[in-house]
């Protein structure tokens, strides 16, 4: 929760703040947002920091900082949106909302379409409600802005390199991982993956709550110190290679010579060698695919002349 310094006592309470994004790029994320139907008037060119829900009429009116992304929600009872929410704002509330969204929505009414356009404001409607549209309002406002993701998965350091092992919970992230820690690599984090955007780098560390600690299968959670030794842990690495494995190809949708390929996938606009990888009951089986895998994606990147951070691959042994 921010709270403003500002001398108004209600001054917003409830904004969320992250670094400035342009609000045509985070409208472009339609499908993520629910968005239903959008209003995005000519020569709007406003940025983004903050997102807020318009508190109810017994809760008091607010004077939102700027850049603020404003959720209404339904106030009709057929739950229509309308321009005269946004009207009753002041003119100073209105003046610092740089979009307007309308949660549980189908339709942008002619009257907010025209709101929309005179005022410079983008508006759009989505079929999420307000909670669920702020907390992916907000996830966007972060991987957009550089800043921080949380992913679930596993980071270890290996050959140099970081490698993010992904994956369905269950699917053996934690025990590979192990695995790839007898074979010389340094762990970083289990479960829990803080990325962060550092210049042109991508970043991994554990989350402060859960850093000291492992999840093994059978043996419930212990601690990383005991379980591996202060010499093979790391608070933090760049991230190189992205590693998910699938219970079966086929499962995914695609065949099974498509998911094997090798590609890029971004992270907050920095590239990361990708590959998927079938699972397997066996930690050192999957280890080894790992490590093949490894050399294979190189190669690729190589080739492709996009290794994110990595030396030239001559500077490892083949296989690990």
């Amino acid at each position: 929760m921010m709270i403003s310094s500002g001398s108004s006592p209600k001054r917003m309470m409830n904004a969320d703040t992250m670094t400035p994004v342009k609000v045509k790029d985070v409208l472009s994320c339609r499908e993520r947002l629910g968005i239903t139907q959008l209003s995005i008037p000519r020569g709007a060119s406003g940025s983004v920091s903050r997102v807020c829900i318009r508190p109810g009429e017994k809760e008091g009116m607010l004077t939102p900082l700027p850049r603020t992304i404003m959720i209404f929600p339904p106030t009709a009872s057929d739950g229509s949106a309308s321009a005269a929410d946004i009207r009753r704002l002041s003119p100073l509330s209105r003046r610092n909302i740089s979009c307007a969204a309308f949660s549980e929505a189908a339709e942008l009414p002619d009257d907010l379409g025209q709101f929309s356009e005179v005022q410079r404001i983008p508006v759009f409607t989505s079929c999420y409600d307000a909670s669920l549209l702020k907390s992916r309002l907000m996830g966007l406002l972060r991987e957009k802005g550089g800043r921080q993701i949380m992913l679930h998965g596993v980071l270890v350091r290996l050959l140099g390199l970081g490698i993010l092992i992904t994956g369905d919970s269950g699917i053996g992230k934690t025990a590979c991982s192990l695995e790839l820690v007898t074979q010389g690599s340094c762990w970083i984090a289990d479960d829990a993956v803080i990325l962060e955007r550092k210049g042109e780098a991508l970043y991994g560390r554990g989350h402060h709550r859960t850093r000291t600690l492992i999840a093994v299968r059978g043996r419930g959670i212990l601690d990383v110190h005991e379980l591996l030794g202060a010499e093979a842990i790391r608070e933090e690495t760049q991230v190189n290679v992205i590693i998910r494995f699938v219970r079966e190809f086929g499962k995914e949708g695609s065949a099974r010579g498509d998911e094997e390929e090798s590609s890029i996938r971004e992270i907050m606009g920095i590239p990361v060698l990708s590959r998927r990888l079938e699972a397997g009951d066996d930690p050192r089986q999957m280890s080894d695919q790992v490590m093949t895998a490894l050399d294979e994606l190189l190669l690729f990147a190589e080739h492709r002349q996009v290794i994110n951070g990595c030396e030239n691959r001559r500077a490892y042994p083949a296989g690990g």
